[in-house]
């Protein structure tokens, strides 16, 4: 069965594991989708209360990873389309390999939607140097839409990297499947 909640401190490990089994160096099928970076233990233990985990029988198969708003620091390298003043931002989704295409990912943002039913949702998805199409297809499917494109000569890694801002607007509402 499965079941989405806040994540708990014992489950640093497991979303630790999902994080560098999906990231572009370890992932061998990158045409699913990508993780631009592993985020340190550390990190996952300084935020867990911004983590949304899937658990299926008990066992961490998802997670969802949010901030209260856009980095400052991301912004100053973003071309803005409109407004994204009072989104959360989703620092990262993944589901392990062998669990996707179960509707998970949905579940994560559907249950992020109900903690902050006035608020829309901002996450970016790249395009170069290595496009994440699973990703920018999943996103799309939920409804959410280019807003802004984030460009830097150096970021996670990689050269002259760009990445599209996408956003699910408030009013978007998910249907029950």
């Amino acid at each position: 069965m499965l079941l989405i909640d806040k994540a708990k401190k014992e489950e640093i490990d497991s979303i630790h594991s999902i994080s560098q089994e999906l990231n572009i160096k370890n992932a061998e099928d990158k045409d699913k989708g990508v993780l631009l970076r592993v985020i340190p233990k550390e990190v996952i233990e300084e935020n867990i209360e911004n983590f949304i985990v899937a658990r299926y029988d008990s066992k961490v198969v998802g997670f969802l990873w949010f901030t209260s708003k856009y980095p400052k620091a991301m912004l100053e390298n973003t071309i803005l389309q409109e407004n994204i003043e009072g989104c959360i931002y989703s620092e990262q989704i993944g589901i392990k390999r062998e669990y996707e295409g179960r509707g998970i990912g949905r579940k994560l943002y559907e249950h992020l939607k109900s903690l902050y039913p006035e608020n829309g949702i901002l996450v970016f998805v790249n395009t170069a140097p290595q496009g994440n199409k699973a990703s920018f297809s999943f996103h799309t499917s939920l409804g959410f839409r280019t807003v802004g494109i984030f460009h830097k000569e150096y970021f996670c890694g990689f050269e002259n990297f760009t990445s599209n801002l996408l956003k699910m607007d408030k009013e978007t509402l998910f249907t029950i499947i």
